[in-house]
């Protein structure tokens, strides 16, 4: 392997994200690599100094009233009539197609139409649902 390949390990070993077998690898090579050690040294120093040098943000006073306010209007927004209506689209195919299996007991000869129309209408149905919830 090239120096440049264990750059990355090198990283994601400073970070503990290797698996036993990579991290043996990386080890060994830093023995063996004084490039590659000076280069972990220089990581190890950033990794150690990172913490204290970036502060953890606080967010400002307002923003909880802010968020709240935006659920809100999100949560009003989706309570509109449209729901219902496709709600009662798709009841109106379930007993359509309740209908057509009721009456290919009786007549099957026009069961394929009907049903077809039924099912049609309820895949119509569902997808508008998944439409809406995404």
């Amino acid at each position: 392997m090239s120096c440049r390949r264990f750059e990355d390990l090198i990283l994601e070993y400073c970070e503990d994200a290797l698996s036993a077998e990579d991290r043996g690898c990386v080890e060994t090579h830093l023995a063996g690599c004084a490039e590659c050690r000076a280069f972990f040294e220089i990581q190890r120093q950033v990794e150690a100094a990172l913490p204290g040098a970036i502060g953890k943000p606080e967010p400002s006073p307002e923003f909880r009233q802010r968020l709240m306010r935006r659920v809100a209007c999100e949560s009003e927004e989706r309570s509109s009539w449209v729901p219902q209506v496709l709600d009662v689209f798709g009841y109106c195919a379930l007993a359509a197609i309740g209908a057509t299996l009721v009456q290919a007991w009786f007549s099957p000869a026009q069961l394929a139409w009907i049903m077809m129309g039924a099912s049609a209408g309820f895949l119509w149905w569902m997808s508008l649902r998944l439409l809406r919830e995404s």
